[in-house]
């Protein structure tokens, strides 16, 4: 499989999801609380929210939290269907790169690590460097 195609199949399972229920983002104090009635969380003894805070924004009730883990280990075993030749990796990091909803730009092959962890050394680094040439050449960005 591709990495557009893992990448498409993905975003339709999170869209198809009732995540409402359970999961939201936040990025202003107005939008955590609309969220936290939203989920209908709950505080513990010492008045905190029972949350766990994921990247890009996203906040999880406590109930959940097991759910969403499932659902991540899950997608983790389908994502190492995905191709590891250099193809793919110049691919998904272009694809990457032009979604600014990504949260890369470590930089050389650590983008390509977070991308692509089961790939090797040599074809992050063969990918990386491919990839800056087309980036310089036709002006992608």
């Amino acid at each position: 499989m591709d990495y557009r195609t893992f990448k498409r199949n993905y975003q339709n399972a999170v869209n198809n999801a009732s995540w409402g229920r359970f999961l939201f983002w936040a990025f202003s104090n107005e939008q955590f609380d609309e969220g936290v009635k939203k989920t209908n969380a709950k505080k513990n003894k010492r008045g905190k929210w029972m949350m766990h805070q994921i990247e890009g924004g996203g906040y999880l009730t406590q109930a959940g939290y097991a759910t969403w883990t499932a659902f991540w280990n899950n997608w983790h075993r389908y994502e190492e269907k995905v191709k590891m030749n250099e193809k793919e990796i110049i691919d998904g990091l272009i694809y990457e790169y032009r979604n600014h909803e990504a949260q890369f730009g470590m930089g050389g092959k650590e983008d390509a690590e977070a991308l692509f962890p089961k790939a090797t050394e040599h074809q992050k680094e063969l990918a990386w460097k491919k990839f800056m040439r087309i980036c310089h050449k036709e002006d992608l960005f």
